[in-house]
């Protein structure tokens, strides 16, 4: 089981890749924060990740353990944190840094959407890896020159 967080989500949606998830991870689950993050009328791909989303929606039961971590992390990070314990997450999927940070300092392995991408070139599901990081880039994701560069390197396009 992985649990996401609402970056990663919306870049696949962004891709038309939301797919990636059901390859790679049979069971993934989103808390109620990034349900309605992800699926506010004014957010990108809204409607699509709405359909999609429903269906992966848990509600994290330790509401004093997510308080808790908002002391560190946003409401979504937190219910992510809190929700990958509670249902023992092989990973936590999820791009901001602070709460990687944070969801490593809990033991936590974490993947961000350019590391799925890579696994996704890798195990041969993408036959390239740099047209979507340049779509992800031109639709205003930020993803710095050292990761485009380290990701293309990974991904044997370099």
């Amino acid at each position: 089981m992985i649990v996401c967080d609402t970056s990663p989500l919306i870049c696949l949606a962004a891709l038309d890749k939301i797919e990636l998830l059901d390859i790679f991870y049979p069971e993934w689950c989103v808390p109620e924060a990034v349900f309605h993050e992800s699926t506010v009328d004014q957010m990108p791909f809204s409607s699509k990740l709405r359909t999609t989303l429903q269906d992966h929606l848990k509600i994290a039961s330790g509401r004093d353990k997510v308080s808790l971590y908002e002391i560190y992390v946003d409401r979504g990070e937190a219910e992510v944190i809190a929700l990958a314990e509670e249902v023992n997450a092989e990973l936590i999927l999820m791009d901001d840094k602070k709460g990687r940070r944070f969801a490593e300092l809990k033991g936590f392995k974490v993947l961000g959407t350019v590391g799925l991408l890579i696994k996704a070139k890798q195990r041969g599901v993408l036959d390239e890896l740099k047209p979507s990081l340049d779509r992800l880039m031109s639709s205003g994701i930020r993803i710095s020159n050292q990761l485009f560069m380290e990701a293309l390197k990974l991904a044997g396009e370099r």
